[in-house]
């Protein structure tokens, strides 16, 4: 059946359905008429056969080529001349050695008449020798008492040489020091001839080290030194100090380490005889690593000194045992046992003190016990920190007393008993390209009788004087910290605070305690250029008029500028 029939019979199905509908409408009937379709499909299509041919297309005849193509071959031959190529090698530019300025002067004038110089002088590049002298003066015409009767000043001169080759290196030195100050701690309104308080301390030392200089297991250090020393009045003393340290590598979890030490010490004065006191220590330790990350150190110290007070022998012997474990790659902690002789001498003392009494008693001290322990450690390469805690026995601890009858003038007692000092500790440091900053904290606590001895021994009684040090800080912090703007201004702020300082006043009868002690500076350099520079400094900014020692008062705010040269 084709489209057309199809679709006719469409047309008579829907006309006879609609024209059915349209009757029932008419005559209101609802029925709908049966009605029979039949549709007879009787027709066929047929398509005729289509004819397909598979001939092949016969390929086109070629024509011939007139004239035709002939092809000749011949055996060429030519000549050519030799290339002999010229190689040039790339030729790296000399790179110019920066210049070294291993000379450097510097000078300045601040208020208090304050003038001051340093000077460097040294040798340029060289490979096994270096040489040098150094200049340094500092004073003050004026102080904080009466003027010039409180003026101080330091003056050093030191000449300098290493010669090394690839065995060993020597090196030595010649230093002269003078340190002059005045005894202007006395009481308010005395009449004081100015040349009367003058004192003077001068110090001629010498001194050589030598040491291995070609890595290997064996490493040593020998030093030699002596130093004399004079004051104002009639005190002197020689001091000559040996010094060897050495260690042996066994392996890399073994070591075995040899220090020792040797002192001899002559003071003399207007009313004590020259006395040599002699100090011999040996240090021998056994380092291992016997787990990972565990460091021990296992050894012991023996001392033989002629220095006694009392009953104390002139032997001992001390634990020197060390324990260091890396918690982390970053953290590792630390405890330690040792003890040991401090030396004494009007050396040390008149670093310390300036305004030390004429014949004090000079006596070591003695550590039996010292107990550290702590933390320590880097984050990230630019923060360091530490932390930690030390217990200490010592005897003969020596403390500073003003003289009864001349107040600005100390002497040196030593605790008869033991001295009980506990120190607690944090510190920590940031340094990156351009600031720098170091914070360190201290608290020191000290359980003793000096203060009870002395008051007995001036007859001072009924004073409470409790169990507490004199003249030593019960804390201390301290602040450094330097800014560079752009490698043209560098700035550095430094503070220091320290407090709790108890003294004796014997002419109010009673135990004072001082002030804290604030000092702010700072100090700006400027760069001109490479090699020349200009400087502003200005100490105890706060004005704070703090004692460290009894009597004596600092010197307020000082400003101070300058230049310095390096050529």
């Amino acid at each position: 059946m084709s489209i057309t029939e199809n679709l006719f019979v469409v047309f008579i199905l829907v006309s006879s359905t609609a024209f059915s509908q349209d009757q029932k409408d008419k005559t209101g009937e609802g029925e709908i008429e049966k009605v029979e379709i039949e549709i007879v499909k009787n027709r066929e299509v047929t398509v005729p056969q289509a004819a397909r041919n598979f001939e092949k297309v016969p390929p086109r005849a070629t024509e011939p080529i007139k004239p035709e193509i002939t092809y000749q071959f011949r055996n060429l031959s030519f000549n050519v001349p030799d290339y002999t190529p010229v190689l040039r090698p790339l030729k790296l530019k000399t790179e110019t050695i920066s210049k070294i300025y291993g000379n450097y002067v510097s000078a300045g004038f601040g208020n208090y008449v304050s003038p001051y110089a340093e000077a460097y002088l040294t040798n340029k590049r060289s490979k096994n020798k270096s040489y040098g002298v150094k200049l340094y003066h500092r004073s003050f015409l004026n102080g904080p008492v009466d003027g010039s009767n409180s003026g101080s000043g330091h003056t050093e001169l030191r000449l300098f040489g290493k010669t090394m080759n690839s065995n060993i290196a020597l090196s030595g030195f010649a230093n002269f020091e003078n340190t002059a100050a005045y005894f202007y701690g006395y009481k308010p309104g005395s009449i004081i001839d100015h040349s009367s308080i003058s004192q003077n301390y001068n110090i001629l030392s010498v001194g050589s080290e030598l040491e291995n200089a070609k890595i290997s297991d064996f490493k040593y250090d020998f030093k030699a030194g002596y130093s004399y020393l004079t004051d104002h009045y009639s005190a002197s003393e020689s001091e000559v100090n040996l010094n060897f340290s050495s260690q042996y590598k066994i392996d890399n979890k073994k070591k075995i380490i040899i220090n020792s030490d040797y002192f001899l010490m002559d003071r003399k004065d207007s009313f004590i005889p020259g006395k040599a006191r002699q100090i011999f220590k040996v240090k021998p330790a056994y380092q291992i690593t016997p787990v990972d990350k565990l460091l021990l150190t296992v050894g012991f110290n023996t001392v033989f000194e002629n220095d006694t007070i009392g009953k104390q022998k002139g032997v001992h012997v001390y634990p020197n045992l060390w324990a260091n474990y890396q918690l982390s790659s970053a953290v590792e902690g630390y405890a330690g046992l040792t003890g040991d002789v401090d030396k004494v001498s009007l050396h040390s003392l008149s670093r310390e003190n300036v305004w030390i009494n004429s014949n004090i008693n000079l006596f070591n001290t003695n550590r039996t016990v010292e107990f550290l322990t702590g933390l320590k450690g880097k984050v990230s390469g630019k923060v360091s920190f530490g932390a930690g805690f030390s217990f200490a026995t010592l005897k003969n601890l020596y403390y500073y007393q003003s003289d009864l009858i001349d107040q600005s003038k100390f002497n040196v007692f030593y605790d008869n008993g033991e001295t009980h000092r506990t120190n607690l500790f944090a510190e920590m440091g940031f340094s990156a390209e351009a600031f720098k900053v170091m914070m360190r904290g201290d608290y020191f606590s000290y359980s003793s009788t000096i203060a009870r001895q002395i008051a007995s021994q001036y007859a001072l009684g009924g004073i409470n004087v409790g169990n507490g040090a004199l003249q030593r800080p019960t804390y201390r912090v301290s602040i450094n910290s330097s800014y560079n703007f752009y490698e043209k201004l560098l700035l550095g702020v430094d503070f220091v605070a320290q407090g709790g300082i108890q003294a004796l006043d014997l002419e109010k009868k009673n135990l004072t305690t001082l002030n804290p002690a604030l000092d702010l500076n700072v100090k700006a350099n400027y760069f001109v250029s490479k090699q020349f520079s200009i400087f502003l400094s200005f100490n105890n900014i706060l004005s704070s008029n703090y004692q460290l020692y009894l009597n004596y008062p600092v010197r307020g705010f000082q400003a101070m500028g300058g230049a310095s040269w390096s050529f």
